[in-house]
Formats: C-alpha cells, sequence, structure tokens
C-alpha cells in the first residue's frame, strides 16, 4: 500500500512536471513568434522611411550644407506638418452622428435606442480625441490602429476573485506596438494571430498581476541608459513590457511579458463569443500592393520638399552671408576686429589699427543677384508636390502665387482636389462605422439596462416622436425594456457630419436646396419633400434656416387655419341667407294664397245676380268698408 502511494506520487509529480514544461514550451515558442514579427515590424518602419517622415513632421529634418564653420542645417519648410493639420481640419471638425437602421427582427424603435446609447458613448468616451492621432498616424505611417473591446477589472483570484469595474472602451493604439503573424497581406483579415505590446511601470504591474512578483523591469526608452543606471530606486522608472496575444485559430486570449518565460501574467482565456473578428480596426489610406502595411500619404512627395529646402537655403545664404564678403588689406585689422566683423553685430564698432583709410584698405564683393532660374525651380518643386499630394497652397490657408488668380480659377482648382478630399472622408467614415460596429456587438452582448435607460438623457424631438410616452420629461428618463432592442441593426454615419461647415459647404447645400425648391412649389411640397429638405438642415445644423423652416410652417397652418375658419363662417352666413330669403318665399306664397282666394270670392258675388246691390258692391271692389 505505501508503495502504491509513492508511486503515484511519482506519476503525479511526473506530470504537473511535463504540463510545466509544456507551458514554457508554449510561452517560449509565442514570445520568438512575437519577437520575429516585431523585428520585421521595426524593419519596416526603419527602411519605408517612416520613421524619417515621423521626425521630419516634428520638425527635425536630417539635412545640412558645408560652410566656412562645418555643416550647417538647412532651414527647414515644414509642408509635412501643414499637409497633416490640412487633412485633420478638413476631414474630422465635428463628431460624427451615427445612425442606426434595424435588420432581422429590428425595430425602429429600437434602432432609435441604440441610435442615442451610440452617440452618447462617442462623447463620453472622447473618441475625438482618440482619433485626431490616428489620422496622423494614417498620413505619417499609412496607417492606423484602434482597439474596441469590453474591459474588466478584477481583484484577487479563485475563489475570491472579484469583479471591481467593467466597461466599454474604444481607444487609438500606437502603429509599433501591433504586430502580426509573417505572410499576412491584408491584416487583420488574414492573420493567424495578432498581438499587441503594453509598456507599464514594473511596479504598477506586480501590483495588478501576482504572477509578475519576480518580474525585472528594463529601462523605460524615454530615460538615458546612464541615468537609468545612477538611479537608486529603479522600480519608478523601470517598466515592464507586456504582450496582449489574440489567437485566431483557438480563439484565445492571454498575456505574457517579456523576461518571464515560465508562466503566463494572464492564463488563456476563450474569446468572447459574439466577437467575430479582432479587436483591432484597420485605418488607412492608400494601399500598397503585395505589402501588408499601406503607403505613406508623404513620402511620395517628400523629396520635393527637401529639394526646396536646399534651394531656398541657397538662397538664404547668398542672401546672409557671400554678400558682406570683402577684401581687406593685411594689417589693417587685428584678429579681434576681424570676428567682429564676420559676426556681422548689430550696432557693432570695428577698430582699425592701419594706415590709410578704409576705402583704400577695404573692399567689399558684390557677388551679383540670386539666379533667376532658383526661384523658377522652388516653383516647378512646389507645383509637382501640389499635384502629387493634392493639397494647394490655399488649402491650407496660404496665398496662391500671382495676381491674376480670378474666383472662378480658384473654383475650378478646388473642384479638382475635393475628389480626393471627398474619398479621405469616405475612407473616415467608413472607419467610424467600424469602430461603431464594434461598440454595438460590445454593448449588446453586455446590456447593463439601468445603464442605457439613463444614458439616452433627453433625446433629439424626432426620437421623441418614436418613443412616444416611454420618454418622461420630468425625469429625464426612457422607460423600455430589452426585448424593445433586440434584434439585428446595421450602422452608418450620416455623410459629411464630422467636416467643417464652412462657407463653400453651406453654399453648396443652400445650393441644392434651392434647386429642389425650384423643381418644386415650397408651397404646394408634400410631406416626402419637406422631410428631405428637414434633413438637410437638421444635418448641417443650419439654425437660422431651421426656424424659417419653422416659422414658415407655423404661418401656412395659420392661414389654412383662418381660411377654414371663413370658409365657416360664410357657410354659416349662406345658410342664414337661404333661410331668410326661404321665409320670405314662403310668405310672398301665403300673400299670394290670400290674395287669390279674396279676387275669387269677389268673382262669385258678382256672379250671384241680387246677393248685392250696385252701390254696396261699387264700395267693396273699390277697397271701402
Amino acid at each position: 500500500m505505501p508503495t502504491d502511494v509513492s508511486s503515484g506520487a511519482e506519476v503525479g509529480g511526473k506530470e504537473k512536471e511535463d504540463e510545466v514544461k509544456d507551458v514554457q514550451g508554449f510561452i517560449k515558442l509565442w514570445m520568438e513568434r512575437i519577437t520575429i514579427s516585431k523585428q520585421a515590424s521595426d524593419d519596416w518602419f526603419r527602411k519605408s522611411g517612416v520613421e524619417r517622415v515621423i521626425e521630419e513632421y516634428n520638425g527635425k529634418f536630417q539635412l545640412f550644407q558645408n560652410g566656412l564653420k562645418g555643416r550647417i542645417p538647412v532651414p527647414p519648410i515644414n509642408t509635412i506638418w501643414a499637409y497633416v493639420q490640412t487633412d485633420i481640419a478638413s476631414t474630422y471638425n465635428r463628431d460624427p452622428f451615427i445612425s442606426v437602421n434595424p435588420r432581422n427582427e429590428g425595430s425602429v424603435l429600437g434602432a432609435k435606442l441604440w441610435e442615442s446609447i451610440l452617440n452618447y458613448y462617442w462623447g463620453k468616451l472622447k473618441l475625438k480625441e482618440e482619433l485626431e492621432p490616428e489620422i496622423i498616424d494614417k498620413d505619417l505611417c499609412g496607417f492606423a490602429w484602434h482597439k474596441v473591446g469590453w474591459a474588466v477589472e478584477t481583484d484577487g483570484a479563485s475563489e475570491e476573485l472579484k469583479i471591481e469595474s467593467e466597461g466599454l472602451y474604444s481607444a487609438r493604439v500606437e502603429p509599433k506596438d501591433v504586430v502580426w503573424n509573417l505572410g499576412a497581406k491584408c491584416p487583420p483579415k488574414d492573420c493567424l494571430w495578432m498581438a499587441q505590446r503594453i509598456v507599464k511601470p514594473l511596479k504598477y504591474v506586480k501590483e495588478k498581476y501576482p504572477a509578475a512578483a519576480k518580474l525585472k523591469g528594463q529601462p523605460c526608452h524615454e530615460i538615458d541608459k546612464n541615468a537609468y543606471e545612477k538611479a537608486s530606486f529603479k522600480d519608478d522608472i523601470s517598466v515592464a513590457v507586456l504582450w496582449e496575444v489574440w489567437d485566431g485559430q483557438k480563439r484565445e486570449k492571454f498575456l505574457l511579458a517579456e523576461g518571464m518565460t515560465d508562466k503566463y501574467l494572464q492564463d488563456p482565456v476563450p474569446w468572447p463569443e459574439y466577437m467575430e473578428a479582432y479587436p483591432f480596426i484597420y485605418y488607412f489610406d492608400f494601399h500598397a500592393p503585395g505589402e501588408p502595411r499601406p503607403t505613406s500619404a508623404i513620402l511620395p512627395w517628400e523629396g520635393q520638399v527637401l529639394e526646396e529646402m536646399v534651394l531656398m537655403s541657397a538662397a538664404v545664404n547668398h542672401h546672409k552671408r557671400w554678400n558682406r564678403q570683402a577684401v581687406i588689406k593685411q594689417g589693417f585689422m587685428d584678429q579681434v576686429e576681424l570676428d567682429k566683423l564676420e559676426r556681422g553685430d548689430d550696432c557693432g564698432y570695428v577698430m582699425a589699427h592701419g594706415a590709410g583709410s578704409v576705402a583704400e584698405n577695404v573692399m567689399s564683393l558684390d557677388w551679383g543677384a540670386m539666379p533667376v532660374d532658383y526661384y523658377m525651380l522652388i516653383d516647378r518643386l512646389k507645383s509637382i508636390r501640389n499635384d502629387v499630394s493634392g493639397q494647394s497652397e490655399f488649402m491650407r490657408g496660404g496665398v496662391t502665387k500671382g495676381s491674376t488668380r480670378t474666383e472662378g480659377e480658384l473654383q475650378l482648382m478646388m473642384e479638382g482636389a475635393k475628389g480626393r478630399v471627398d474619398r479621405r472622408i469616405d475612407r473616415f467614415e467608413t472607419h467610424v462605422e467600424n469602430i461603431a460596429n464594434h461598440m454595438l456587438a460590445h454593448l449588446k452582448a453586455n446590456f447593463d439596462f439601468e445603464e442605457s435607460v439613463y444614458i439616452t438623457g433627453k433625446p433629439p424631438e424626432e426620437i421623441l416622436e418614436v418613443l412616444g410616452n416611454r420618454f418622461d420629461p420630468v425625469t429625464q428618463k426612457v422607460m423600455f425594456d430589452p426585448e424593445e432592442i433586440a434584434g439585428e441593426y446595421e450602422v452608418e454615419v450620416k455623410a459629411g457630419s464630422t467636416i467643417p461647415l464652412n462657407k463653400e459647404n453651406k453654399i453648396s447645400l443652400l445650393q441644392t436646396i434651392l434647386q429642389t425648391l425650384a423643381q418644386v412649389d415650397r408651397g404646394q411640397a408634400g410631406p416626402f419633400m419637406r422631410t428631405v429638405i428637414k434633413e438637410l438642415l437638421d444635418e448641417y445644423d443650419m439654425k437660422s434656416l431651421v426656424l424659417a423652416e419653422k416659422e414658415e410652417l407655423e404661418a401656412q397652418a395659420q392661414m389654412q387655419e383662418q381660411a377654414a375658419q371663413e370658409g365657416d363662417a360664410n357657410e354659416i352666413k349662406a345658410r342664414t341667407q337661404g333661410a331668410k330669403n326661404a321665409m320670405q318665399a314662403q310668405k310672398i306664397s301665403a300673400d299670394t294664397d290670400k290674395i287669390e282666394m279674396e279676387n275669387m270670392a269677389i268673382q262669385q258675388v258678382m256672379n250671384t245676380p241680387g246677393s248685392m246691390d250696385d252701390a254696396v258692391l261699387a264700395k267693396f271692389v273699390g277697397g271701402g268698408q
């Protein structure tokens, strides 16, 4: 019996040891996969020129010219910064309006409720602060990443595990922090796995994850290595590099830490059943055939910017330096005075010690004007750059060259660039729709009834019409059952809801409305046309026109009511007059009958002999008594 127990213990210990070895081997395999993919990603950022473009956007141009005292930095012309800022302003000026449409078993009421909820969360999570940097990532790197998920904060372990908080999150992810399996050509659609790098302070990681008790940190990239080595309390400036792995084949998620290969930081857990895809959303403008990463919007015309800087630097140097060259007779000034002359200090006094006048000992060299070809080349480079980038000076708030530009020419130039701008706006709206669809999936699966009641707040007027008596104007709450938002829904963004409502856009919209009104008489427009015009005005938030629309409808209603009242009064008057005429007709008829009866009586008397003597008869016929 004891032998059997010992043998069983040995077998159990062997199985546990094999299990530990399997876990260690599995973690090492995944860390190797991640390391290789990360190295390939870093190589792409370096070789493609994206790292250089990011530095140039930040004003760090590595461009120099040789001078008398070494390399001279070329004055920067940061058209890259201007391009990106213009793209942000023309793409995402206002928060989008997310509309929801019912599909299978979905209801109009449920769509309006989800519409209100999604637009609320868009503001609550401050997604504009996330998406504006994503536009910068997309322009500089060629792509951007956004992540949507449901975060659950827990405390304790095993039986003592407690959920402290949970909720929806939607945030930008650094482009360098997302890697995937080599060979994928269209991430994230064809990825076998994806991983996100998460850098956190070592102290925080040890407090949050019990498995990280022995984890050793590494210097933060923001700290100089020498400063890190000299620091006494390295835990305050040490960081832990974590990798959140999403295995698409097994549909598992787990957390690893660099430097910890014996166990998971968080054990594998299955994906939520409602998640059909990875939580990472790809945003880009220009696909690169055969490459998993798209093309940067800057790289195709970066060379023209650098050449323009070189030519402009030559012109500046010619003006500031070479026009000040002079020939000085030896011994006329000592070295100290020569240095002062060379520096060109304002209000500086240069002392001459030699004999003779200044005119006899100093002669300024005239190198002539800057060749005109320089400026022609600069203009040609600007023209090429504008053609490639699709942005001209006036789109960035600059002034076009030449004084002959008419309003019609500028309008044609704007229309030529409008196609590219519209395409970028469409790509951005698609990106917003993808984010909203992910948010909707998480909210449906983790629906909190009480929260949804409160977040709807005070819905817009058109939603109130659908909600009916479900909305309480006193408590500002919407009461509904979870069944009312069941079913499937599709999300879309109202086209143009993110672009700035500037003068040109307002004029374009008004022209469209005027053309519509020209085809249909405004006073005779039916419910369909009225609804179309109302949607246009509401979507572009033209409050003055909305107010005028309301006043016009109220005036028409008053006119119709007044016309109805006047019609009723005329009808009553006509009826009264008719009754009066009828009574008069009856009276005339009665008088006529009386006269006829009297005439008949007279005639009868006259026809009867001896009934009345001649004097009485004459008096009766004459109307006497």
